[in-house]
């Protein structure tokens, strides 16, 4: 599927999903709290507590109230206390650094394998308290954008299902100004409105 990604810091992240002909089908905004959701092929909006949609549909809490833009840009936000391990990698690709954090009652362990050389994140495995692994992203193709680099290619796998998920970036930029009104979206007319308290 095309589409777009917006982001802006520190937890606003709009996704629009479109057609071969450019017209949206699936539009997401959420600042991590709250969610809005558009089907235009149902003709559906959908609206409400990002927790509550997950326990509706089985997401780990780990991974709803996880670092969302860390981990589509490939970046790494971690306080130094956080750091549990660092380890050298067994295939020799670089160092593990595993950090643990807790917020809002929601514990989180994540392994990060950093090439030093390169300077660039490689992997992301995240666990929960009990060691289940949530998922993994993998990052490639490292380019240049706005004096920051960015992977063009990110890739998640350890979903439930066996489900695997490839994004490959193009036209990365930075935009000047994002309001946070963009991340706002209003019920289409004659659409079925779900609220989910």
């Amino acid at each position: 599927m095309a589409g777009y990604f917006q982001i802006i810091s520190p937890s606003f992240i709009k996704l629009v999903v479109s057609n071969p002909f450019g017209q949206p089908i699936l539009i997401f905004t959420s600042d991590q709290k709250s969610f809005q959701l558009i089907n235009t092929m149902r003709r559906v909006y959908t609206a409400g507590s990002l927790y509550s949609y997950g326990l509706q549909n089985d997401i780990p809490l780990a991974l709803l109230k996880g670092n969302w833009q860390d981990w589509i840009r490939g970046t790494i936000s971690v306080k130094p206390s956080a750091i549990t391990s660092v380890r050298g990698d067994a295939e020799n690709r670089g160092s593990w650094i595993t950090v643990e954090s807790e917020a809002e009652g929601n514990f989180l362990r994540t392994h990060l394998l950093i090439d030093p050389e390169e300077g660039v994140l490689l992997s992301r495995i995240i666990e929960d308290d009990k060691g289940n692994r949530l998922s993994e992203f993998t990052y490639n193709d490292w380019k240049s954008v706005g004096g920051c680099r960015q992977p063009y290619r990110i890739r998640v796998t350890g979903l439930e299902y066996h489900t695997e998920i490839t994004i490959k970036l193009s036209d990365v930029l930075v935009a000047e100004k994002v309001a946070e009104n963009e991340f706002l979206l209003t019920a289409p007319a004659n659409y079925l409105q779900q609220i989910i308290p």
